[in-house]
């Protein structure tokens, strides 16, 4: 079977892919900890526990995520 992308290219994608998903479930963690908003995420998809714990997650996926600047 021939690859179409090169082993590193295949394993950055899914580094990003999980860098995103964290992003994605520490960011809803983020946005329940606000008092301006009604709706809230279920905390069974949300990631971090608490605000600060989800803010180092959040920060640490930032890192594993590709620059868009």
């Amino acid at each position: 079977m021939k690859r179409v992308h090169p082993l590193l290219i295949r394993i950055t994608h899914w580094v990003n892919a999980l860098a995103i998903l964290v992003m994605v479930m520490s960011g809803w963690k983020i946005y329940n900890a606000s008092p301006l908003f009604d709706f809230s995420f279920p905390n069974a998809i949300t990631l971090g526990g608490w605000l600060g714990g989800a803010l180092q997650w959040h920060f640490a996926a930032m890192w594993l995520s590709p620059s868009t600047a």
